[in-house]
């Protein structure tokens, strides 16, 4: 690489004017030989070797036609390390917004042209070690700004139960290769209900991880304080043991979690487990009866298990998704090539070159850039002040209910699974409010509290029905266990 040259006198001078600074002569003259000793330290850090190479591997391929039915895959791809290990063999797909080194990523973005990245994102390093297969990769909605399946540049993601159906977003395609057996696993990221608003339209297992768990180093960004990074599997007992997998890869956390095991203890049953149920969650204007109902016939099955379920109320609950919204002020920032998350200044040197038509960007994507510039700044901080306090609450709120439950349930979303919008209709009619769909789901990320979605039943349009229970900090065990005892129900009544 390139050596970085000294500043001169004057270049020391101009750098002073535009930072602001008013300073004598005397002071320049001792910034310039600063300058001079830092330059210094950068080229020292710039002649490091570190080998970044990984093995050899096939591009892959577009996806054939009559393997994609439901537009659930961007690329194919055959990526093994070895076939040894606790996932020897194992099908894992992986959202089109995570790095996987020589295969193309797009981020479901037609802006983004001829991006193969030169690295693999953590998760995936720990699941290839532990034998995984990456098959390809899987749609997903565009810039991950959608809870719908209708904006990837690939077009319409359909659900596996109807294919009129949204899939639910904006994991899309990594819920439907899952449920339609193409994979055993797939990856997916969580910013406000991303892993598990599909998982619970595509009758899944999801889970949004305890904020931090996983490094999402290698995730195209779109708000680093609540992206998570998160398994979508058929079963619970799947979906503990790839997370044990993924966690691996958080080197800092390790000394303090160990070599943990999600599967253990799974079966240990729920007898005595304080749960409670959040009365706001089945409030909503688009709270649906029949969901509310499907989801309190679980509740009663597992009261009838030995778990012990008490009423709560957080009112400020009702806030969570239009606190989402503000984030997004804050969100968009990487689009326009004006903030680099830390640790992710390798991918945006990458993306950086191929990202090349920002027009290109859906509708919703250009509708969350555009709020920045509806507000002054002094707005826009008055504004983000106020959901930071309101997060402040939540985050208060959900860790004292904690001390005295388990977790927490609602439905994962509290509306039925909607239609895919038409392109026939007008542009205002394509576009359904999505704030909705992501009423309970948004809150986990705000408070960084694990939360687990699962199936609990169908509708009488036989669409799936997720349940939700959000959890203690890192106790996604204790998510599991209640997971695992849903589906043992779900058995023994089929």
């Amino acid at each position: 690489m390139a050596a970085y040259l000294p500043p001169s006198v004057d270049e020391v001078r101009n750098a002073c004017k535009r930072a602001g600074y008013d300073l004598p002569e005397e002071e320049i003259q001792y910034q310039y030989q600063a300058g001079i000793g830092m330059i210094d330290s950068l080229n020292i850090l710039n002649d490091y070797e570190i080998s970044n190479s990984v093995e050899h591997r096939d591009i892959g391929e577009a996806p054939k036609p009559e393997t994609n039915a439901h537009n659930q895959w961007a690329w194919r791809s055959n990526i093994q390390r070895n076939n040894s290990g606790s996932l020897a063999d194992k099908k894992v797909g992986v959202k089109d917004c995570i790095t996987v080194a020589g295969i193309p990523m797009q981020a479901g973005f037609a802006g983004l042209v001829d991006y193969i990245p030169s690295y693999d994102s953590p998760c995936i390093t720990a699941l290839l070690n532990e034998g995984a297969i990456i098959v390809g990769k899987t749609n997903c909605e565009n810039a991950s700004f959608s809870s719908f399946s209708h904006t990837s540049c690939n077009g319409d993601v359909m659900n596996p139960y109807n294919k009129k159906k949204t899939a639910g977003g904006s994991s899309s395609g990594s819920g439907v290769s899952v449920a339609l057996g193409d994979v055993d696993m797939a990856i997916g990221t969580d910013t406000g209900g991303s892993v598990r608003m599909p998982a619970s339209y595509c009758g899944l297992a999801g889970m949004k991880v305890t904020t931090g768990l996983i490094p999402t180093k290698g995730v195209t960004p779109i708000m680093t304080s609540l992206d998570t990074v998160g398994p979508l599997t058929r079963t619970v007992q799947e979906n503990a043991l790839f997370l044990s997998v993924m966690a691996k890869s958080n080197k800092m956390l390790q000394p303090l979690l160990g070599a943990c095991d999600y599967s253990k203890d799974i079966g240990k049953g729920i007898k005595n487990l304080k749960i409670a149920i959040l009365k706001e969650g089945f409030e909503f204007e688009n709270s649906d009866p029949e969901i509310n109902s499907i989801v309190k016939t679980c509740i009663k099955s597992l009261s009838d298990l030995g778990a012990n379920f008490e009423e709560i109320s957080i009112p400020e609950v009702k806030l969570g998704s239009f606190v989402l919204v503000v984030n997004v002020i804050q969100a968009t920032y990487w689009l326009e090539d004006k903030y680099c998350p830390r640790g992710q200044q390798r991918l945006r040197y990458e993306i950086k070159k191929h990202f090349k038509d920002q027009n290109k960007l859906s509708h919703y994507a250009k509708s969350s850039t555009l709020l920045r510039y509806y507000l002054s700044d002094e707005e826009a901080d008055r504004i983000i002040e106020r959901s930071q306090d309101i997060t402040e609450v939540l985050q208060t709120k959900f860790i004292e209910h904690l001390e005295h439950f388990d977790a927490i349930c609602v439905p994962t979303i509290p509306g039925k699974v909607p239609d895919l919008p038409s392109k026939d209709l007008p542009l205002l009619e394509q576009f359904p409010a999505m704030l909705p769909a992501g009423n309970n789901t948004a809150i986990a990320n705000l408070t960084g509290h694990p939360a687990l979605t699962v199936n609990c039943g169908f509708t009488t349009e036989k669409m799936p029905v997720g349940i939700m229970f959000t959890g203690k900090y890192f106790d996604e065990k204790t998510l599991y266990r209640i997971g695992r005892s849903i589906e043992e129900l779900q058995s023994s009544q089929n």
